[in-house]
């Protein structure tokens, strides 16, 4: 601390006294000590010294008793004074940012304290005194060093948060239980095991995290909290139950999943044997073998999957009878793609080869690599047949260690039976240790398994497995869930939000395979280059109903194995994985791109621990309204629009020379690139996801700035950690050419932590064009609409996120008018003011063309809950450009003047929010980059989206229009993953090919 700051502080004391001051501000002094006159400050209500160095403070502060809040936080304190358990009048303390292991007991005497904040010390226990605070409503205790927590803190009759979070807790005592007021309770990041069941009284509890513990299991109890919104079980351990099928559709599910848990449970002895290999090496046979059937010389091939059931007998449990589903997958190449639906995790592999050819002509490797990557937690069995002719010879202890899911390694004949009563008792053992088996199913829902699974049908209505589950009493809340379940189980598929697919339920899985295979072995698709014409279809499901037919070419096209050709009079579709591996000619194309003006490239290298069947060829069908009509097996070239792209984008596989390893590198040239290759890039992640045990390393290349032809790539995930610190590491330096670059320019546009750099760089285009783009043509020739693009896009996936997590999807994109759209009164709050919906298309936001206008009852109240969406959406929409298209109903000039006067009006709201006066006089919904909101600290500036004020999004149209018509948008899922509220017009240019 410098000699000046000390004595501005001395002098702002001595002041203090001379004036009798009822608040002090010594934040920020870098002051190493107070001077013990500080207690004589005998009418101090607030008192601030955080930020500064202090190591300890005089227990003279015990005398100020007039004090209602203290802050000192940010500072180095090792302990603090005993005394301050004398502030009778305290109703706030802040510890926060310092070095405490412990503090004083006498904190309990605190009667009147309402907030103690904890958080980021060292503390190792609470005093079990800190339970007399009576008037606590907030204690945070986040990221400490606790290992338990004393029960006496249930008697906090009045606390509604209590912040836990990245603790060492092994458990937390039951009487938490007692705490009726409590609305959030965090416990993530923490070591739990279990979680006590009393948690389920917190009948007024909101949020509740439990995310990044060792959880297997939830207690039931937690069902009956009637007000959670929020749940997180993230990364919770192994856990069982719920079972992720469940944890995967949120908190509603979740909770609908424990109440039914509640009323009875009955455990579920049945699992998924698969069987894999190549084709010809006895899997069929093998599991013949396996149920005590006989060896059939001539066993023809499985096309597609068989499932069938064996059954064994638990070699732990009395008299319990597990079943195992055995799947036996075809293992002709052509059927791999179709088989990745259904390696699930949780399941159990045999993994076969023929001994007497050898585990490499068996491509034991490839199948290893494969189940890694879908089911990266499920054990393996390896199974050497004929060996009867010869002995299996592998090296077993190398693949364990490269595949640490190898349990063991079994030889059979399956003509003689040898080693099958072997392979059988092994196949016992490890089921018996499989997720699944036992686990505890509500009685309803195993009743509506079990029927479902004896159905003889090939498929049903939903209606009628609605009725079904009536019947089996599966509460109507439970439905839907229950279906989902089933479908992520494999005993059904059910797509109940795809509008195409959901008016049927398919009862045999394996059917659909069977008829799917049909069309990837067709020798007319083979021939004709995936080309799968109406006259085919006919042909190989002449058994099929027409309706069926359509809706089996949708599930081809769900499973990304197909698409319905554009624009093709015939209505041809193309089988992507009947692709030629020789690619077209589209160099002369790519390169010509390359040499237009102003043209720009961006690039990024993905390398896969594996490249597995699906991957390019799923990507292709799912971004094919890309298409150039130039793709092939390993690779394709998309344009941003049929004709005349603007950008071409390159994706294929490609193999590094120096360690023979394949990689996917994506590239997209144009004069902007940047929204298209989010676009294409957000693709390509959605098809690897579908691999959860897939390695992947993404690198981007160095931008050569000397011209060096420098082919040094930089690793993406270090580039974010690099922005992501505080404060962020602006540059990097390249190991071959030596240059120091900008970390931002690698990552302009391709991350979250550039938002600002684009958004700068549209701000820059918009100035050099006289504040607006009135001419589409020139903000297109500028970049301006691409950039646009991107940062609508991005902001779209940010709001979307927080809405999954609290479960209220709703449009969030939306203009506010007066009355009578001409301007804001002085007093803004007391104004009628209407909500209008926009079309969320990114780069083509407009009004919807009939209603989604709602009037706003309360605008004080609504303003300031929505503040900060606000702030957020129309810093985005001030960038809107007027684009003409068919969702228009009016002419193009008025719907401009309608947009620039939505947009003008937006703005000066924004302006204005500062000047309403509110009840409270609490102005932290202010905008905090707003150089009007000085008083905010700096921990405040932050642009994450509200979740407080998308709740009061939701509740408001839901209030306001219950049917959920919303000026008809509809919410859809872009084939990138995106979730957007669109109208008729754009999903029409989404899905071009859709009935």
């Amino acid at each position: 601390m410098s000699s000046s700051q000390q004595s501005i502080a001395e002098q702002r004391i001595q002041k203090a006294l001379e004036t009798n001051a009822t608040a002090l501000d010594l934040s920020r002094f870098g002051l190493t000590c107070l001077p013990a006159s500080i207690g004589q400050l005998v009418n101090l209500a607030t008192l601030r010294l955080d930020s500064n160095q202090l190591t300890t403070v005089p227990p003279e502060l015990g005398q100020l008793f007039n004090l209602t809040e203290l802050d000192l936080g940010k500072n180095r304190l090792t302990t603090v004074p005993s005394e301050l358990g004398q502030l009778a009048n305290l109703t706030q303390l802040d510890l926060y940012n310092n070095q405490l292991t412990t503090v004083p007991p006498e904190l309990g005497q605190l009667a009147n304290l309402t907030r103690l904040d904890l958080r980021v010390n060292r503390l190792i226990t609470l005093p079990p005194k800190l339970g007399q605070l009576a008037n606590l409503t907030t204690l945070d205790l986040y990221r400490n060093w606790l290992t338990t927590v004393p029960p006496e803190l249930g008697q906090l009759a009045n606390l509604t948060q209590l912040d836990l979070y990245n603790n060492q807790l092994t458990t937390v005592p039951p009487e938490l239980g007692q705490l009726a007021n409590l609305t959030q309770l965090n416990l993530a990041n923490n070591q739990l095991t279990t979680v006590p069941p009393e948690l389920g009284q917190l009948a007024n509890l909101t949020q509740l995290n439990l995310a990044n513990n060792q959880l297997t299991t939830v207690p039931s109890e937690l069902g009956q909290l009637a007000n959670l919104t929020q749940l997180d079980l993230a990364n919770s351990g192994h856990l069982v139950s719920p079972p992720p099928e469940v944890l995967r559709q949120g908190t509603r599910a979740i909770l609908t999943y424990l109440r039914e848990q509640q009323e009875a449970g009955e455990r579920q002895w049945l699992s998924k044997l698969l069987v894999v290999g190549e084709g010809g090496v006895g899997k069929t046979s093998l599991l013949r073998a396996l149920r005590g059937e006989s060896f059939q010389e001539q066993q023809s091939s499985t096309h597609g999957i068989d499932i069938q059931a064996l059954n064994l007998e638990h070699p732990n449990e009395t008299d319990v009878t597990m079943t195992l589903n055995t799947w036996d997958f075809g293992g002709q190449e052509i059927y791999h793609a179709t088989h990745q639906f259904f390696l699930t995790n949780r399941s159990l592999f045999l993994l076969t080869f023929n001994a007497r050819l050898g585990y490499e002509q068996g491509k034991l490797i490839y199948w290893l690599k494969t189940i890694r990557a879908n089911a990266p937690e499920s054990p393996i069995i390896l199974v050497a047949t004929w060996t009867d002719e010869r002995d299996a010879d592998l090296p077993l202890s190398d693949l364990k260690q490269q595949f640490p899911q190898i349990r063991a390694l079994l030889e059979v004949s399956n003509k003689t039976g040898n080693g099958v009563q072997a392979l059988k008792q092994s196949i016992t053992q490890t089921a018996a240790d499989l997720p699944l088996m036992g686990e505890l199913w509500p009685k309803s829902w195993l009743q509506l398994a079990q029927s479902v699974r004896q159905e003889e049908g090939q498929y049903t209505t939903p209606k009628q497995l609605w009725e079904q589950m009536k019947q089996c009493n599966v509460s109507k809340d439970s439905q839907s869930l229950l279906a989902t379940y089933l479908h992520e189980l494999g005993d059904i598929l059910f797509f109940q939000d795809n509008p195409e697919l959901n008016d049927l339920v398919i009862l045999k899985p394996q059917w659909v395979t069977q008829k799917i295979s049909k069309v990837l072995s067709a020798e007319a698709v083979i021939e004709a280059n995936g080309i799968f014409t109406r006259q085919c279809m006919e042909e190989l499901w002449h058994d099929l109903h027409p309706s069926l037919r359509d809706h089996f070419l949708e599930l081809m096209e769900q499973f990304d194995l197909s698409y319905k050709i554009p624009e093709d009079p015939d209505d041809k579709s193309l089988v992507v994985e009947r692709l030629e591996y020789e690619p077209p000619e589209f160099q002369t194309l790519w390169q010509q791109k390359q040499q237009e003006p102003n043209c720009k490239e961006i690039s990024i290298k993905f390398q896969l621990s594996e490249i597995l069947a699906g991957i390019p060829t799923w990507f292709i069908a799912r971004q094919h309204r890309f298409t150039q009509n130039l793709h092939w097996r390993t690779g394709v070239l998309f344009g941003d629009h049929r004709e005349n792209p603007r950008h071409l984008g390159l994706l294929r596989v490609e193999r590094d020379t120096l360690t023979n390893a394949d990689y996917v590198r994506l590239t997209v040239r144009g004069p902007m690139p940047h929204s298209f290759f989010d676009v294409l890039r957000e693709g390509f992640e959605l098809t690897l996801s579908r691999y959860p045990g897939l390695k992947i390393t993404r690198l981007i290349p160095c931008p050569d700035p000397i011209h060096e032809e420098c082919k040094h790539e930089f690793n993406y995930a270090n580039l974010i950690k690099r922005l992501e610190r505080t404060p962020p590491i602006e540059t990097i330096s390249c190991e071959q050419c030596l240059e120091n670059i900008s970390v931002t320019r690698l990552l302009f546009g391709l991350h979250y932590t550039t938002q600002d750099a684009v958004i700068a760089e549209i701000e820059k285009l918009r100035v050099s064009n006289q504040g607006s783009f009135d001419n589409l043509q020139n903000a297109i020739e500028e970049g301006f609409t691409e950039l646009r693009e991107l940062v609508q896009r991005e902001l779209l996936r940010e709001i979307r996120a927080v809405q999954k997590q609290l479960e209220s999807p709703c449009p969030s994109v939306f203009v506010l008018r007066p009355d009578d759209r001409s301007f804001w009164q002085k007093d803004i709050g007391s104004q009628r003011i209407n909500l209008q919906l926009y079309c969320e298309h990114p780069g083509c936001f407009h009004p919807v063309q009939n209603g989604g206008l709602y009037a706003i009852d309360n605008p004080k109240k609504w303003l300031k809950a929505m503040a900060p969406h606000l702030n957020r959406l129309f810093g985005i929409l001030k960038y809107v450009t007027p684009v003409v298209g068919p969702w228009l109903n009016i002419s193009a000039p008025v719907y401009s003047e309608l947009i620039k006067n939505d947009l003008a009006l937006s703005k000066a709201l924004i302006d204005k929010l500062p000047e309403i006066t509110f009840d409270d006089d609490n102005r932290s919904f202010i905008d905090p980059d707003d150089p009007r909101a000085n008083v905010l600290g700096d921990s405040l500036k932050t642009r994450k989206i509200s979740g407080a004020a998308l709740r009061t999004l939701n509740e408001f149209l839901k209030r306001k229009d219950p049917d959920q018509v919303w000026g008809g948008l509809t919410r859809t899922k872009t084939p990138e993953g995106d979730v957007l509220w669109l109208c008729q017009e754009h999903i029409k240019e989404i899905y071009p090919s859709s009935r």
